[in-house]
């Protein structure tokens, strides 16, 4: 007997969280697996890449092609003729028709000290609306997963985990040179992500003071203030290391990359996170890290950096000493860190979701029977 063809699969995802001029994680995520799904959509699978309505002025920054708009309750053309609606920042329309698709990266809006009441009650509404609406949900971990399943109340078999990926291109030259002029050519430890208690920025200063890696070693804190950025800013032991300590402002991605490539290791103290994005990137790069034991990050380095706790001042200085000087062990962890970082990709990322997205669209559970594993245990 011959196997009953597959029926068009059409798509739609809110792109909306990518639209910025100065886009960090969560949008620099949803562009890149945007670019995944449109270069391989499987056959006869159509995408169709939307914006709120609300967005409109940031339509410059809208990933080309051109795009659609959409109404949180009026696009009845859209929800008639998609199957799936993806919402990949646990935001989700409320008109009816398609199976929705729905991804919560974190929970990091329930502590105090990472986001304002105002915010958390915004999200707190959004992931109630994913919880009974949404047929899937996806996370970029299997410890967010666990989470989602805790939390939300949602079984298991709705969760599907779709990691992320780092495209690490050869540094541009022009890149290489401006962020040359802003460092110098001293070695540097970068610290890559928002300023702020959640990326513990003030943890990152105090162990690299403590590490003692001699007077040419400087810091370079890269990315947006953020809730609790005083404390870093303001501290007293940033003034005492003075020039040793270099702020950077946010920067374009060509600039990052480049900062990556020169940079002698990364230190990556956070408190929490839902992927940790950097850690693969500095693995691309042959560059060692420096991580905390947050479970999304354990499970996303696989044994390939040096790992501490993220409020143990000494432990994370240890690691970083480490991590700083020549030898066998630095070397091991960078051949680790390329290795690992070469098993994900956006393709791979990419399809897992049309995978998940067929799922939906037939009534079958979204995750696996058995998950790719994305963390040695």
């Amino acid at each position: 007997m011959s196997p009953s063809p597959v029926s068009p699969l059409s798509v739609a995802i809110d792109a909306t969280a990518a639209a910025s001029a100065r886009p960090t994680g969560v949008g620099r995520a949803i562009a890149e697996l945007v670019a995944g799904l449109r270069a391989a959509p499987p056959g006869g699978a159509e995408l169709e890449v939307v914006y709120r309505l609300s967005r409109w002025r940031r339509r410059a920054h809208f990933l080309p092609p051109p795009a659609r708009l959409f109404h949180e309750r009026l696009s009845w053309r859209l929800a008639s003729r998609v199957q799936v609606f993806h919402g990949p920042d646990a935001r989700l329309p409320r008109f009816s028709g398609p199976r929705f698709v729905a991804t919560v990266h974190d929970f990091s809006a329930r502590n105090p000290d990472f986001a304002t009441e105002r915010f958390l009650a915004l999200r707190e509404g959004h992931w109630r609306a994913v919880a009974e609406r949404a047929t899937a949900i996806v996370t970029y971990t299997e410890a967010i997963k666990r989470e989602v399943v805790h939390t939300l109340g949602v079984p298991a078999e709705r969760v599907a985990v779709v990691p992320l990926a780092a495209a690490v291109a050869a540094p541009d030259p022009k890149a290489l040179q401006a962020v040359r002029s802003k460092v110098g050519t001293d070695p540097f430890v970068l610290v890559l992500g928002e300023v702020s208690a959640r990326k513990n920025t003030l943890g990152a200063l105090l162990a690299f003071e403590r590490a003692q890696l001699g007077p040419r070693t400087k810091l370079v804190v890269v990315g947006p203030d953020g809730r609790g950025a005083d404390a870093f800013s303001l501290s007293p032991r940033r003034v005492a290391l003075g020039e040793r300590v270099l702020r950077l402002p946010y920067l374009p991605g060509a600039e990052v990359e480049a900062l990556m490539s020169e940079a002698r290791a990364l230190l990556f103290p956070t408190r929490y996170e839902g992927f940790g994005l950097p850690v693969l990137e500095a693995f691309a790069h042959g560059v060692p890290v420096v991580a905390s034991r947050d479970p999304s990050v354990r499970e996303v380095a696989g044994g390939a950096c040096w790992h501490a706790d993220a409020d143990d001042v000494e432990e994370l200085a240890e690691a970083l000493r480490q991590a700083v000087a020549d030898g066998p062990a630095r070397a091991a962890r960078i051949a680790a860190g390329r290795l690992r970082a070469e098993g994900f990709t956006w393709s791979r990322s990419a399809a897992r979701l049309w995978e998940v997205y067929r799922a939906v669209a037939e009534g079958r559970p979204a995750a696996r029977a058995r998950e790719e594993p994305t963390c040695s245990r």
